[in-house]
C-alpha cells in the first residue's frame, strides 16, 4: 500500500472528515504532500495522530515521525519528511484558513 494511503486510510478508520490531499511539489522541494483533514472534537483529533503513527509501524515506515501538539491541542501537525498532516478540530480550521492560503496548489479531495 501507497505511504499515502496508508495515512489516509488511518484518518479515514477514526472518522476524520473534510480530507484535501495537496501536491506541493511545484512550491516547496522540501515536502511533496500536504494532507489536511477535519475532527469533530479533541479525542478525536489525537486519535487520529495516533492511528497514523501506528498503520505506519505496522506498514514498516522507519523514518522518524515529528508530532507538534498533544491530546490537549486543536491543531496537531505531523512531520512525516516528504507528507505533512495537518489535524484540526473543525472550528480550528476555520480560524488558520489552511485551505485559502494553499488555494492555487494542486489539490484533491480524498473520499473513502
Amino acid at each position: 500500500m501507497d505511504f499515502n494511503e496508508v495515512i489516509l486510510k488511518s484518518i479515514s478508520e477514526k472518522k476524520g472528515f473534510d480530507i484535501l490531499v495537496y501536491d506541493m511539489r511545484t512550491l516547496t522541494p522540501f515536502i511533496d504532500t500536504m494532507i489536511v483533514c477535519s475532527t469533530n472534537n479533541l479525542r478525536q483529533n489525537y486519535a487520529i495522530a495516533t492511528n497514523i503513527k501506528d498503520r505506519l509501524k505496522e506498514a514498516g515506515y522507519k523514518n522518524s515521525i515529528r508530532m507538534e501538539g498533544d491530546s490537549a491541542s486543536k491543531w496537531i501537525l505531523m512531520d512525516l519528511n516528504e507528507t505533512v498532516v495537518h489535524l484540526f478540530v473543525k472550528e480550528e480550521r476555520q480560524v488558520y484558513q489552511l485551505d485559502r492560503l494553499y488555494c492555487d496548489v494542486p489539490v484533491k479531495r480524498y473520499d473513502l
